[in-house]
């Protein structure tokens, strides 16, 4: 095994690209002390393995890439579909610079597979083309990757992994003959096919992102229209209650005399009845939960449907108007919060929805909690072109609109949420 100083540098900045990519795109699940140290390790057993075994030979090639998705596999926290198929479009890359490499400069000595023979010279006119290309190719997926918002379950992450992953496979054979029959002609016609392969990839995942994006939009139209309907109806249920109270304080004073004639007359029980009397007519509580119209109407509407289904939402919501996030987001967090709390519901006899809403140490903080069954149902499709879980997205998109953060956790039999918006304010109280 030998391998030149300039090997291993191109070799550690090489791999260094494709870990910016990863870092960039996905978080990381430990420290960044523990992740630069693991990749240290990775570096070590992949420099010693790339070099000791036959150049471009199929176990090389095998135990470079293996460890490349295993390493990125454990590094990084999104769901490993969407981890692989990055990981999949890098190496999609590496063969398609491979390629290109070949077009640029390939001295008999890198076909032979020792480009340690060449000078210096040789080595950098070899390597620096080479790294050249790989950095404008991985700055370009960069951008792809994090431009651009797939609302995608795991199962179309893995589904378009295997189109990258299948590219690569036969890019590494076109690449094996180029090497053993160099041929000017061949290597056109193979950058020209490349080329029409990653065109063909982002064609796809851009029309798949607006499917994703086309079928929430039209969940989020029909809530906003639910909810156009739902404030109709709480601004008629607000009218008549203060219809109601303004007649009840020109009543008021009777009622006292009345009450009062009947506790001095020693004639309590028909007191009490009257009293009873006097709190059936009061006025609908869910009515005015907190200051901002908008969602007061739409949890007065979600309150009420949820009383006819047999769930009760205690709902204590400290939330006033005017404040930075939206009133639609709002819709969309309450909305989501409550009817996957409701879903979940479904069956429990006597279930309870605890709902809280407040502001703290400048931000919006918003708290579900639902009693769960034993064991989750299988969920069928709202829409037809996208997986179960839309909500939970909706709700991650949000938090990291406004810099906030989401966590959902299931424990005893209880589902419990919080939904952190950032206000950029600094008021606020417990909720």
């Amino acid at each position: 095994m030998h391998f030149t100083a300039i090997q291993i540098l191109t070799d550690f900045l090489y791999s260094a690209m494709w870990f910016v990519v990863l870092g960039c795109t996905h978080p990381r699940r430990f420290s960044r002390r523990t992740t630069l140290i693991t990749l240290a390790i990775w570096f070590v057993f992949y420099l010693i393995v790339t070099r000791s075994i036959t150049f471009m030979s199929e176990l090389r090639v095998f135990l470079g890439f293996f460890s490349f998705f295993a390493i990125s596999l454990i590094l990084y926290a999104d769901p490993w579909p969407r981890v692989l198929f990055t990981t999949a479009m890098i190496c999609l890359l590496v063969f398609t610079n491979e390629i290109i490499g070949v077009a640029l400069y390939f001295p008999p000595e890198a076909l032979a597979g020792t480009p340690e023979l060449l000078s210096t010279k040789g080595q950098i006119l070899f390597y620096g083309p080479y790294l050249a290309v790989g950095a404008l190719l991985f700055f370009l997926l960069y951008l792809f990757l994090n431009r651009y918002k797939f609302s995608l379950g795991k199962n179309d992450w893995l589904l378009f992994a295997v189109f990258p992953i299948s590219q690569a496979f036969l890019m590494f054979g076109w690449l094996d003959a180029i090497r053993t029959t160099a041929d000017e002609s061949r290597v056109v016609f193979f950058i020209i096919a490349i080329a029409a392969a990653v065109i063909a990839d982002v064609g796809i995942f851009l029309s798949v992102r607006h499917i994703a994006q086309r079928a929430q939009l039209k969940a989020e139209n029909e809530q906003l229209a639910l909810q156009v309907e739902a404030q109709e109806k709480h601004y008629a249920d607000l009218t008549a209650q203060y219809e109601s109270i303004r007649r009840m304080r020109h009543d008021i004073a009777n009622h006292l005399n009345t009450m009062q004639s009947l506790l001095e007359s020693s004639r309590s029980g028909e007191a009490a009845a009257y009293l009873s009397e006097l709190k059936a007519s009061a006025y609908d509580t869910t009515l005015g939960i907190c200051e901002n119209p908008i969602i007061d109407a739409f949890l007065h509407n979600k309150i009420e449907w949820a009383k006819t289904n047999g769930v009760e939402i205690r709902a204590r919501v400290s939330l006033r108007a005017g404040l930075s996030v939206s009133n639609v987001d709002l819709v969309r967090a309450f909305g989501n919060l409550l009817d996957n709390a409701l879903e979940a519901c479904a069956g429990i006899a006597g279930a309870c929805v605890d709902l809280r809403c407040a502001q703290l140490n400048g931000c919006l903080v918003i708290r579900c909690a639902n009693p769960v069954s034993g064991t989750p149902a299988g969920k069928s499709r709202r829409i037809p072109e996208l997986d179960r879980g839309v909500g939970s997205r909706v709700l991650k998109d949000l938090a990291e609109k406004y810099d906030g953060s989401l966590k959902q956790e299931r424990q005893e039999g209880t589902f419990r949420a919080e939904l952190i918006l950032n206000l950029h304010q600094n008021e606020g109280e417990n909720p």
